[in-house]
């Protein structure tokens, strides 16, 4: 064997979502502030991208993180995903801030609050402890818009990203497991039809009201991968959703297909912020190793 490049990393997952954090690469950015970094990591290092993100050191539904210093905040986060995936989630941020609590990467703070610098803006978070272990963190949005159409609703978070929610549709008479099949085959069609840059979509929602007022739903990315989690910016959708039509919802509660469940709380009315709290877990520290001779050096995706 001989050695290439060797890469160190902090897995973590946010309800289903997950993330590796970045430790040590030979992804260097030279980048004078944080989006320019970010431009540099967007344009180059894409062998290294795929390494990290691909089988066998990765897979479809893995993100990615680069810790970085800030002018601005406590720390500075850089995100790379696979195509058609959206690059910035909150659930990277509360991966990328739980880790680094439980690992020192950061120092702990009495008060629990902390910033994060991201290319969407400065994020504000507080965390909980026991112990060492970092018990949950809330995150707050900074607005929601909603558009009705006489299918769908397009719900714009923080002025960028656009998701277009849906009902069930007659063929889907609940979202349940059972009806997986026929739930993938539509958010599928869906993804086709919005794939194009110019719709600007960042990801199609089914979501189901349930009778105590709370949802259950499934968020598709632009390929068509269905999420794991019930998503941190689609709970805020539905949110919005609901202050929509009811002129003011104080929460809701967004369950995934796959029963994990995430709450989103209005703090400054219809529109406004919300929060959403989650707990971060850790789920292993990893070296790889490059050998100059792999025959798969960017690693691979199964389908």
């Amino acid at each position: 064997m001989e050695f290439g490049k060797m890469f160190s990393s902090l897995d973590a997952h946010v309800a289903g979502e997950a993330y590796r954090i970045v430790t040590q690469s030979p992804i260097r950015l030279s980048g004078a502030d944080l989006k320019a970094r970010s431009e540099q990591l967007t344009k180059s290092f894409s062998n290294e991208k795929k390494l990290l993100l691909n089988e066998p050191r990765g897979h479809r539904g893995m993100h990615g993180v680069i810790p970085t210093g800030s002018e601005f905040a406590d720390i500075g986060l850089l995100f790379f995903s696979h195509h058609q995936v959206s690059v910035f989630k909150y659930e990277g941020v509360l991966a990328a801030v739980g880790a680094l609590l439980e690992t020192g990467g950061l120092d702990r703070r009495e008060n629990g609050r902390y910033t994060a610098e991201t290319t969407e803006g400065v994020i504000e978070l507080s965390a909980d402890f026991e112990g060492d272990e970092v018990t949950q963190i809330r995150v707050h949005n900074k607005s929601a818009s909603v558009t009705r159409t006489s299918q769908s609703s397009a719900v714009v978070l923080d002025g960028k990203r656009k998701y277009l929610t849906y009902p069930l549709p007659p063929a889907i008479p609940k979202i349940d497991l059972a009806h997986l099949s026929v739930i993938s085959e539509w958010g599928a069609g869906k993804a086709a039809e919005y794939s194009g840059e110019d719709h600007g979509v960042t990801g199609i929602v089914l979501a189901e009201e349930l009778p105590g007022g709370g949802f259950r739903s499934v968020t598709f990315e632009k390929d068509g991968y269905i999420l794991r989690s019930p998503g941190i910016d689609t709970t805020f959708a539905l949110l919005a959703l609901k202050e929509k039509q009811n002129g003011n919802a104080a929460s809701v509660s967004n369950t995934s297909i796959f029963g994990s469940t995430l709450k989103a709380e209005a703090t400054d009315g219809e529109g406004g912020p919300a929060k959403v709290r989650a707990e971060p877990f850790v789920t292993g520290a990893h070296q790889f190793v490059l050998d100059r001779e792999d025959p798969l050096d960017q690693g691979f995706l199964i389908v």
